[in-house]
């Protein structure tokens, strides 16, 4: 199978204007942070990677499509939580129930982490990534991972999560973000 990358200008993606020359029925068109049925359906295949026993299953959410995928493929009895790390994006909810297929109402989205907005930061969570990685070992990004960590953590110093919980937190990645900061900003 071959593949063939299309970059359209930067007014086009604001849009979302797709070039004429792509037929749908040749081209798999995947949109912007892999959002629709097939990115949910891939973003739920990451539960075949763990045991199914948590009671909380955490990610970050932008599009919400990962946490669609999740919310497939667990029980109604299980949570999950999604930490939009956008600021005032008041179509998450909307967009992610658009994927959840048997429209359950076991989830949730938070919205108090975003630190300023997609890809912005305070000192904060500069200093809360650094921390968290002196404990754990993990490194997390300032897009997305650290703020759903930075979350995870409050809400827990919060009680927000009943005695006994399982939480499963989802590192999806994306650390080469990290590199458009001062050297030396981060420990990792």
């Amino acid at each position: 199978m071959e593949m063939e990358l299309c970059f359209i200008s930067r007014s086009d993606y604001q849009i979302k204007k797709i070039p004429e020359f792509i037929s749908t029925e040749d081209w798999l068109v995947v949109n912007e942070g892999g959002y629709g049925e097939t990115g949910a359906k891939g973003a739920s295949t990451i539960l075949d990677h763990c045991t199914k026993n948590y009671t909380h299953y955490c990610c970050a959410a932008g599009t919400g499509t990962m946490l669609a995928g999740i919310v497939n493929r667990i029980s109604e009895e299980q949570q999950a939580i999604g930490i939009s790390v956008m600021k005032n994006n008041t179509e998450l909810e909307s967009m992610t129930d658009k994927l959840v297929v048997a429209k359950k109402q076991n989830w949730r989205i938070l919205h108090d982490y975003s630190f300023g907005g997609y890809a912005k930061h305070q000192p904060a969570l500069l200093q809360f990534m650094n921390e968290f990685y002196r404990e754990t070992g993990i490194p997390s990004d300032f897009v997305y991972t650290g703020k759903l960590f930075y979350a995870i953590t409050d809400l827990v110093k919060q009680n927000y999560f009943p005695a006994g919980s399982r939480l499963l937190i989802i590192h999806s990645g994306g650390l080469q973000g990290n590199r458009s900061l001062p050297a030396g900003t981060l420990l990792f």
